[in-house]
């Protein structure tokens, strides 16, 4: 394996999709877990940048963009943080015209950790434009490997695997080099899955003379399309498992491949899975099974975010929901209905706010609002923000001993003109509260100045 804290990058000519985007710069991960020869576990986090989003600067060199990744990694047992790294990821052009900038910036970065559950913060930008960013966040399960039993490592999917005895490269693990995709997204020049996965303790006692691995393509909810199997014979205590899968022709969607390892009577002892996307341009036109909002759902960063994220999200767009549509959400039963819910919801109301511009609106309340008590999107000023935007005009007043500190916003545009009070009655703690607004449905208090006062 490679060694720690490491990084590489390398130009991958993919797709220039804007994947998984979180705000306005596109940005793709993915991680593998496999067994170390002490007691760790080592993980390897796979990420993409895309230099089209990107701010490119005039060089000696010629052009240089860069990204920038700030790593923050958090026991969840100790709510200690066992890593805090940030790396600078650029790239040199010499021409930035055209097509040039399509490809991915992909790199790998290795981490040795104990066994436990970890949560990955990744605060990606653009090193030149800090105004285009990306703020995601994994909890990942790091189970030990059994000592004495077989076991296996999960699965990488790559865009290409070769041999190689580069070994400085480090992309390079059991004399193969590996490049991953960390969308998990094929199609059109990337006609192959590439997969890689490792097994341990290959005893002939748990399997026998010989042992059976099979890889199986499959739809998204599990039915077969085609199979591989490979038979060995159990010579080796470990064995490095890889290949490829040819999706030619496979209409947009999300699949599924899975590796089982069976034993010398065709007793299945362990599976690993891994979804992945398709892409093709060839098939989306023709293709009967999706219509062209799933097409686009696909493409989005639904398909990949956890639960946690699609509530987390949910939540802070109750400000401009109806009753209804909490309601309908809330009732859910299934991640994937959950998913497509809120991709539908930000579909539906786009004409009047986009999904972007309403949580830079929750982002702009976390930074300034945020109070002692309260996270700022949960604030009476966060909610405001939320659903009228940023104020025109602001006075602030601060605390004088008699009066207490409060703000005015006047919105020049709203309903002929608006204005909202806030008061922080909080003694000093920065939590206003909304105590009087001439907006329509807001709280209304002609005699709001009276509660300034200090009595």
């Amino acid at each position: 394996m490679s060694s720690i804290y490491k990084i590489i990058l390398i130009l991958i000519i993919t797709l220039n999709l804007n994947l998984f985007a979180d705000n306005n710069l596109s940005f793709d991960y993915d991680y593998a877990i496999f067994r170390d020869e002490g007691i760790k576990v080592y993980l390897e986090l796979y990420y993409g940048f895309s230099p089209s989003e990107m701010l490119f600067k005039k060089t000696t060199g010629g052009y240089e963009a860069a990204g920038k990744l700030k790593l923050d990694i958090i026991n969840k047992l100790t709510g200690n943080s066992v890593v805090i790294k940030e790396f600078r990821v650029p790239v040199t052009l010499a021409d930035t015209s055209g097509k040039n900038k399509d490809f991915r910036l992909t790199g790998q970065i290795n981490f040795l950790l104990d066994s436990g559950t970890y949560l990955i913060k990744m605060d990606a930008s653009d090193f030149f434009d800090s105004s285009k960013y990306n703020i995601s966040e994994e909890e990942v399960v790091l189970k030990p490997f059994p000592v004495n039993s077989v076991s296996m490592s999960t699965i990488e999917l790559a865009t290409d695997i070769i041999k190689s005895s580069d070994e400085n490269n480090l992309f390079y693990k059991n004399t193969l080099e590996v490049t991953p995709n960390p969308s998990n997204l094929f199609g059109n020049n990337l006609s192959k899955v590439y997969y890689y996965l490792e097994l341990y303790n290959l005893s002939k006692q748990e399997l026998g003379d010989t042992y059976s691995v099979i890889t199986t393509l499959a739809n998204q909810d599990g039915t077969e399309i085609r199979s591989n199997p490979k038979k060995y014979e159990t010579k080796t205590d470990s064995k490095v498992e890889f290949g490829s899968v040819d999706i030619t022709g496979l209409p947009s969607n999300r699949y599924l491949l899975f590796v089982k390892l069976l034993d010398n009577s065709q007793n299945e002892l362990l599976r690993a899975y891994k979804y992945f996307y398709v892409f093709s341009s060839d098939t989306i036109q023709g293709s009967q099974n999706l219509t062209d909002l799933e097409n686009e759902y696909l493409l989005s960063e639904y398909p990949k975010m956890t639960e946690k994220q699609v509530d987390n999200e949910f939540n802070k767009a109750i400000y401009i929901m109806s009753d209804q549509q909490k309601e309908k959400y809330e009732s859910l039963k299934s991640l994937d209905e959950k998913r497509m819910y809120m991709f539908k919801y930000w579909k539906g109301i786009s004409k009047y706010i986009t999904r972007k511009d309403y949580f830079s609106r929750i982002d702009f309340a976390n930074k300034n609002f945020k109070s002692d008590l309260r996270e700022g999107w949960k604030t009476d000023r966060g909610r405001v923000t939320a659903i009228y935007g940023k104020y025109d005009e602001i006075e602030r007043f601060p605390y004088e001993g008699s009066t207490r500190a409060y703000e005015i916003w006047t919105y020049n545009n709203l309903q002929g003109g608006a204005i909202f009070v806030f008061i922080d009655n909080s003694s000093g703690f920065g939590d206003y509260v909304l105590v009087h607004s001439t907006a329509q449905n807001e709280p209304r208090d002609d005699d709001w100045r009276d509660k300034i006062n200090i009595r």
